[in-house]
């Protein structure tokens, strides 16, 4: 590209005369350089952040003390047995000037010195991450003993270390030496992968520990035969199979960065050959009660330019990396895939692709494709500049005739994988299709403009449904992309995620930024971009993407869309927007929010289903290197003590009973924090046992046990959509703008997905969804259910 522009910039003519006239076009030389400039730029940037990881957590303050320090020995004459053999190493030592020498063998030394101390620092710090036992630390507000004298002026401290208000009376001593540590280590202002080579390996389970635990997430639901049975097919693993499989497991795991997350992209994602859509992607929503603007492209715009700030703080590590409670670091190896990112769809097992350089979005509208360069003369463009690009989109679209099966040419992405592949073989290997297909799938996202005006009102409760239900399963998402962005016609805006690349903490904390990128961006009075276009960069119009598909191709997109169609149709998705209390309340309860929410969804599903099944809830195992998830079982023998005693005493009024339900209630959060806090310390079931079950296979080994434990169904699959990552989010004072949160499908054909997000003090939506043919299952039904169920334990507190 920068060559093309060259030519057109500077060209020659002879004249008859002999003469050679130069033109020169210095705005076209202006975008050259800048495109120099922007690359070198970005190259420099890549080289000091590779610079500043691999000597982390050592940093250039320490090498100047230590330089220092070794000048001034060198000076006063005071030499070490390392300096002395440092100088003996340096030929022709002896002929350089005593300044030369002393600058010389000092910058060596502080040098090699320096790097022992990283070294030291790194394993020092990857040491003391190991520790989890601040999880089991309290804190939060069911402590309530008193400050003494000594905390109180320690809470500046901890504040300091933490950038958060965390008393420090609510933490035990060792916690509070350990956090000090670790802040003290990893330092103020650390780059987004700095801790990468600090984080520890995820341990790997004994066995025994493994059957244990499972056996106790059983139990609530099957009868005293089929327990007695399960146990004697995990004594029976544990003692034969299992010990061989483990010992392979070990030595993976000291090879590695982690055992389980390879394997899981690799088995549970890529070779997976059912649709992505409903089964795969996940979906998030805008503020339904606030919308900055009504104006499309406007919104769009700033969108776009939010969504690039977030991908220059990727590029330049100037995202800060994320903790839990403000030390322990959580890793980021996911972000740099965030954008210019597609699964490729293969036969047997699909790739993920990333792309470097790339530029442009590719946006479609009323059934055409175009690209929408978002940095031209090597600067990104301004927010009114693209305004004004995706207005000239909008306007072409009207009058483009779409080429035949482009309109629905996303629908093959929703299907099947192994077809999607052979098609895309066949019909885009080559020509205008294989270029057009590589812009889309080199894009950094996805944009698509839809003419719908989603919504939310209280007396419709199917608009908010129809919003949620377009973002899971839209019509023209292109599913393989990282993500996709859709803009709806009233300045609405969701997103689509694919699902192999990273997890939906990463999107959700991408779209909780970039939601408040865009209102501080701001708009004029008319709904517009602020700004004005800039005259020193000549910006072409939109390209349109070209197709040549024939005949054949265009009857296998029809055929792939009707497909979609049916299983847009099957499914049976509903919002609940809980505001008669929120957080506000739960916290009076003196209870962990997710876990009284996750005992909440005990009891309804069994008033909706008469019976307790196995539950999925997901969790993070980011506190070690290339972590992604692990299972929660939160059905346990404590909620379903809790559940009966609920049913079986109601209507719920003498106060004995309400204290006896309250514990109970507390002994089931409490079991189910526990839970959360294993899963979250590498002590979980199901990753292990995937693990084991991948192992055998290699070995062709067949265990029923294995078999058995991985084909039972999640008929209940749950998950909370973190909210509150961001850097200037203030829940309090504006409410209204907090997301709808998220969903996904469901993952057993019987069964319900639910997700959940904690919007605030007095609001929780809950995104539940199941298939309509199934006669077991009824999503608004459930949601009712929910919303009796949360009343039901409110009650116990009145």
């Amino acid at each position: 590209m920068a060559e093309a522009r060259l030519a057109v910039a500077f060209q020659f003519q002879v004249t008859d005369e002999g003469e050679i006239k130069v033109h020169l076009d210095r705005r076209i030389l202006v975008d050259v350089y800048r495109s120099i400039r922007r690359v070198i730029r970005r190259k420099l940037f890549k080289s000091r952040n590779a610079a500043i990881q691999s000597v982390f957590p050592a940093t250039g303050i320490s090498w100047s003390i230590f330089f220092v320090i070794f000048g001034a020995m060198q000076i006063l004459g005071e030499t070490s047995d390392t300096v002395s053999a440092i100088q003996d190493k340096i030929p022709q030592f002896g002929r350089l000037d005593p300044v030369t020498r002393t600058i010389l063998v000092t910058l060596v030394s502080t040098t090699l010195l320096w790097l022992v101390w990283s070294f030291f620092l790194r394993n020092l710090l990857k040491l003391l991450l190991t520790y989890k036992g601040w999880m089991w630390s309290p804190h939060g507000a069911t402590v309530t003993t008193k400050p003494t004298v000594l905390d109180k002026l320690t809470e500046p401290l901890i504040y300091l270390m933490t950038g958060k208000r965390v008393l420090p009376w609510k933490l035990s001593l060792p916690v509070k030496a350990w956090m000090g540590i670790c802040k003290v280590i990893i330092g103020r202002r650390p780059k987004l992968m700095s801790l990468q080579n600090c984080m520890p390996k995820l341990p790997v389970p004994s066995v025994s520990e493994t059957m244990n635990r499972y056996l106790l997430t059983v139990r609530p639901f099957v009868n005293d035969e089929e327990y007695a049975r399960l146990r004697n097919l995990a004594e029976e693993f544990q003692t034969g199979l299992g010990k061989r499989l483990q010992r392979y497991l070990w030595v993976k795991s000291w090879w590695s960065s982690n055992y389980v997350s390879d394997w899981w992209e690799q088995y549970v994602y890529l070779r997976g050959r059912s649709p992505l859509m409903i089964n795969s992607n996940y979906y998030c929503l805008d503020a339904i009660q606030f919308t900055p603007t009504h104006v499309r492209s406007a919104r769009l715009a700033n969108f776009i330019t939010a969504l690039m700030k977030f991908k220059n703080d990727i590029d330049r590590q100037t995202l800060a990396p994320r903790f839990a409670m403000g030390t322990a670091p959580l890793c980021c190896e996911q972000y740099p895939r965030t954008f210019s990112t597609t699964r490729i769809p293969q036969l047997v097992q699909d790739t993920i692709e990333h792309y470097v350089d790339s530029k442009h979005v590719a946006l479609y509208s009323r059934g055409k494709w175009y690209v929408l360069n978002v940095i031209a003369g090597g600067r990104q463009l301004s927010p009114i500049e693209l305004q004004k690009q995706i207005i000239w989109i909008e306007e072409a679209s009207l009058t483009d005739v779409a080429a035949p099966g482009e309109a629905d040419l996303s629908a093959m992405t929703s299907g099947e994988r192994s077809k999607w592949a052979s098609f895309r073989e066949t019909f885009f290997s080559k020509g205008a299709n294989k270029h057009s297909l590589n812009l889309i799938e080199q894009s950094l996202f996805v944009a698509i403009l839809d003419d719908s005006e989603p919504g939310y009102d209280p007396e419709n409760p199917d608009m908010l449904n129809n919003y949620a239900k377009g973002m899971l399963c839209g019509d023209h998402i292109w599913y393989d992309k990282s993500f996709s962005v859709v803009c709806f016609k009233n300045g609405k805006i969701g997103m689509n995620a694919e699902h192999a690349w990273a997890d939906a903490t990463i999107i959700s904390h991408l779209a909780e930024e970039c939601f408040n990128w865009d209102i501080e961006l701001g708009y004029d009075s008319s709904g517009n971009c602020r700004g004005q276009p800039r005259d020193d960069t000549i910006l072409s119009p939109p390209r349109r993407l070209r197709w040549d598909i024939p005949a054949e191709a265009v009857d296998q997109i029809a055929v792939a869309r009707n497909v979609a169609d049916g299983m847009k149709e099957d499914l049976d998705l509903h919002i609940l927007k809980h505001d008669n209390y929120g957080k506000g309340f739960i916290k009076t309860c003196k209870v962990s929010p997710d876990a009284y929410i996750q005992i909440a969804l005990q009891l309804a599903h069994y008033k909706n289903q008469g019976k307790f099944c196995l539950t999925y809830e997901s969790s993070m195992t980011r506190l070690f290197r290339s972590g992604r998830t692990e299972t929660v079982r939160s059905c346990t023998s404590e909620s379903c003590a809790f559940v009966r005693a609920v049913l079986d005493k109601q209507p719920i009024v003498l106060q004995s009973q309400k204290e006896e339900c309250k514990a109970l209630l507390k002994s089931a959060v409490n079991r189910h924090t526990d839970l959360f806090r294993e899963s979250m310390s590498g002590k979980g079931v199901d990753r292990h046992m995937f693990c084991l079950y991948i192992v055998s296979k290699y070995l062709g080994e067949e265990s029923p046990f294995l078999q058995e434990v991985l084909s039972e169904p999640w008929r209940l699959s749950t998950s909370q959509t973190p909210y509150g990552q961001g850097t200037h989010t203030d829940l309090r004072k504006f409410p209204d703008r907090i997301s709808a949160g998220g969903g996904f499908g469901p993952v057993a054909d019987d069964g319900y997905g639910v997700s959940y997000i904690i919007a605030g003090e007095d609001n929780i939506f809950f995104h539940v969804s199941s298939k309509k043919a199934s006669s077991h299952t009824n999503s608004r039904k459930f949601a009712a259910d929910i919303s009796e169920a949360m009343q039901d334990i409110r009650s116990l507190f009145q």
